[in-house]
């Protein structure tokens, strides 16, 4: 049970403790950062919001990488602590937390624990399973509409989640890549990771997943 605190907050703390444990020049998922951009990124995104944009729109890419140098020459453990404490008492972040940060802690997290490149599926409650799911299911059909067939998600003990479907694929439906596992595999492999324990039907080429 997470009593008090959402499960984001647990992730936040557990994401945390691991970027302090394994100190600042660590691999990660994400090709190209180590636990120190990982750290960087976290503690931008929510204290420099505008600077963070900057992954998105290419005029303010300056400012990104401004930010970014700033906060990498920072003491690296001050850094880490400095974003596990949250976002500022006058944040509105602190009020959408779950909404903005749930999918995001849990795969950072998921980026630091796997990268050496190993899965390490983790087992969870159903309610945060539930709550993985529910973010699956509005992220999966945006992040593979764009894949060559019909991609079927099969999350254990949830619903299929049918995605980049042009003409409706029945159950037993051909020509379709079937992608079955924990929701929270499932969440990771939808986000272009692939340090992921995950059953495939079809040819896994062509899903064409996000990039974040």
């Amino acid at each position: 049970m997470l009593g008090c605190m959402s499960f984001s907050s647990v992730e936040r703390a557990r994401l945390a403790d691991l970027l302090i444990e394994l100190g600042p020049d660590a691999p990660t998922l994400c090709e190209g950062w180590d636990t120190r951009d990982m750290a960087v990124h976290l503690y931008l995104r929510e204290n420099r919001p505008l600077a963070a944009v900057g992954m998105f729109v290419p005029g303010l890419s300056g400012l990104l990488a401004k930010a970014s140098a700033r906060a990498g020459e920072r003491d690296y453990a001050e850094l880490v602590r400095d974003w596990a404490a949250g976002p500022g008492r006058l944040s509105p972040v602190r009020y959408i937390d779950r909404f903005m940060n749930t999918a995001e802690h849990f795969i950072h997290h998921e980026d630091v624990r796997r990268g050496d490149g190993v899965a390490r599926p983790r087992d969870f409650s159903a309610v945060v399973q539930k709550q993985l799911n529910q973010i699956l299911s509005s992220s999966a059909p945006r992040f593979l509409r764009n894949s060559a067939t019909p991609v079927i998600l099969h999350p254990t003990g949830f619903p299929r989640i049918v995605a980049a479907d042009q003409r409706g694929v029945s159950v037993d439906g051909e020509n379709v890549l079937r992608v079955s596992g924990n929701v929270g595999e499932l969440l990771l492999w939808v986000f272009g990771r692939d340090a992921v324990e995950l059953t495939f039907e079809g040819n896994p080429e062509d899903a064409h997943r996000s990039s974040l």
